[in-house]
């Protein structure tokens, strides 16, 4: 039996290409970044949960303490950021940090005041993770921010904290609550008449919603029972050796996709098994300028990590000028340098080395001496008996940048 999302199924719509990739090929993505419009998502909703559950139980919070537990979870994410070096990224840099908050507490000041004292509502739930049966053959899955009963109906309720009013994606929000509507269905109809779906676009102060009849349902769910099915056929054809049946669509939201680097369409060099030869002269143009800009950047952070390098030896030689200590800590306000000295043995002509040691009998007694210790076994117990045409030594300068209890090698 198939398991779908909404999520996956439109990710399908967006772009097949895309879909395969993510999906059926399984290419790994980057590593997750926490962005600050991502984690603004995140705490606003946790803190609409933390509303809703305390008025389930009828202890509702006031404003103040609403507004502090969202400023809480601020506090408490940072603090992790920063104990556990990572960081929360702000991608558009015309804003900060507390811009973000601040549209976060705004969005809960004017929901609260709009919707208190809460007394019309009996909440069911908040985060739902729920599963169902789209048709025999297809199990659908995702969450609901929160179900609600409201006199004789049930209300699904869905937060958009988009700093853009949507209007292509707004039918497919809807599509996406109509979807959990067969669920409650399933699960609750005899408690309630009717169901609606509420989308609140929080930046806007907008509440959009929806009667979610059998019909409209039956309809979003067809459609999709279609897009799943078509998505299947695609896997069968591209299992069977057709690598180009998941297609390429380009649209604005390209420019934010994570498979950007191999899609076809964004690159003119031969994959596997597609080749991209219409590319425009301008967009070649522009591509070899992007190269030329970003290899010219690191180059020079390359010449400033050497050149600072460089200061760190000198550094060390002043300190300590007849090479007596292997282990120096330069101190800054928030990282420390651990700069390391330790001998580097370089092997001349290793068919005449392993030779040579084979002759000492040393081979089978050092043949399974893990690499890190070679250099300090060597000094210690071959130096003196092995030729010196066969190795040399040199110093080898290391560079630990440490933070806390976490630490880089820079070589």
């Amino acid at each position: 039996m198939s398991k779908y999302s909404t999520s996956q199924v439109q990710t399908y719509v967006q772009c097949p290409l895309k879909y395969r990739y993510q999906y059926v090929d399984k290419v790994p993505l980057p590593e997750f970044v926490e962005t600050a419009d991502t984690l603004l998502w995140k705490l606003v909703h946790k803190t609409l949960e933390k509303l809703y559950d305390d008025v389930n139980v009828l202890k509702t919070p006031s404003k103040e303490d609403l507004i502090k537990y969202y400023h809480d979870l601020w506090a408490e994410k940072e603090k992790d950021a920063k104990e556990n070096w990572w960081e929360i990224q702000v991608i558009n840099q015309e804003f900060t940090l507390d811009d973000y908050k601040r549209r976060g507490e705004s969005y809960l000041t004017k929901y609260y005041e709009k919707h208190s004292p809460f007394e019309d509502i009996k909440v069911i739930d908040t985060e739902m993770q729920i599963m169902f049966k789209l048709d025999d053959d297809i199990n659908f899955q995702w969450f609901i921010d929160r179900l609600d009963k409201v006199w004789d109906t049930f209300v699904i309720s869905d937060y958009k904290t988009n700093k853009r009013l949507p209007t292509e994606e707004k039918d497919w929000y809807i599509e996406q609550l109509t979807l959990y509507g067969i669920w409650i269905k399933q699960k609750y109809a005899k408690y309630f008449k009717d169901m609606k779906a509420r989308l609140y676009f929080l930046h806007f102060d907008i509440e959009d919603e929806r009667d979610l009849t059998a019909e409209r349902m039956e309809q979003v769910k067809q459609k999709y029972i279609g897009l799943i099915n078509e998505i299947e056929e695609k896997k069968k054809k591209y299992w069977l050796g057709d690598k180009k049946c998941f297609e390429s669509k380009q649209s604005p939201l390209c420019q934010w996709c994570d498979y950007l680097s191999i899609c076809p369409l964004f690159n003119a060099i031969n994959t596997d098994d597609e080749v991209v030869s219409d590319l425009s002269e301008k967009t070649l143009s522009s591509f070899v300028d992007d190269f030329i800009a970003l290899s010219n950047q690191v180059s020079d952070l390359e010449r400033q990590r050497d050149w600072l390098k460089d200061i760190f030896q000198k550094y060390v030689q002043l300190k300590d000028p007849d090479n007596e200590q292997s282990d120096f800590l330069i101190v800054g306000s928030t990282w420390n340098v651990r700069v390391s000295k330790k001998a580097k043995i370089s092997i001349l002509d290793k068919d005449k080395f392993i030779e040579k040691i084979k002759e000492l009998w040393l081979f089978d007694s050092y043949a399974d001496i893990p690499w890190q210790n070679v250099d300090k076994l060597f000094l210690k117990d071959w130096s003196a008996t092995i030729e010196d045409f066969l190795w040399a030594v040199s110093e080898d300068v290391r560079f630990d940048i440490r933070k806390v209890s976490k630490k880089i090698k820079c070589e």
